[in-house]
């Protein structure tokens, strides 16, 4: 019995490593993009982007000269607005929405990309009776956001850097 239990086992996990199966959050990343410098980002920004590069097997670093990429963030902004109120007056409907625009340079400040603008919009239920649970909901739904940016951002520098180094 332990021998088939152990066997199954064995094949699950040769089946989800065949099918390219990683953990959330880990990125397979070009040599370029193991150590990237982040200039004028949030606090969060900046924390989500190194959890995911930890993640990847690559690195936030501090001086720019060990950059391999830098992003310059030109402008950052989380917003929340109401979408819908209660008979009572309350808000019923939020819409969060992220908007980032950055560029992609060089280690030397040579621009590899033109201005790049990610916005992300997300609604949620405002449930009057579980006040604390909508707020962690609120936290949660923006950790997700800032992850995916994060991801939108590094897609886009894998694309930028094999434009740049074809030519």
């Amino acid at each position: 019995m332990i021998k088939v239990r152990n066997t199954f086992l064995l094949a699950s996990l040769l089946f989800i490593s065949a099918c390219g199966y990683h953990l959330r959050g880990s990125i397979d990343l070009p040599e370029g993009l193991k150590s990237i410098f982040l200039k004028g980002a949030t606090s969060q920004l900046h924390k989500t982007l190194k959890q995911t590069l930890r993640a990847s097997d690559g690195q936030l670093v501090d001086d720019i000269q060990q950059a391999g990429i830098v992003v310059d963030v030109v402008y950052e902004r989380m917003d929340r607005r109401v979408l819908s109120l209660s008979s009572t007056g309350r808000a019923n409907e939020y819409e969060l929405t992220y908007v980032l625009y950055f560029m992609l340079l060089d280690a030397d400040g040579g621009s590899l990309s033109e201005k790049q603008k990610v916005e992300i919009r997300r609604d949620y239920f405002n449930d009057q009776e579980e006040i604390l649970g909508k707020n962690n909901e609120e936290l949660i739904i923006r950790e997700e956001m800032y992850r995916q940016a994060v991801q939108s951002m590094i897609r886009r520098s894998r694309i930028a850097l094999e434009k740049y180094e074809k030519q």
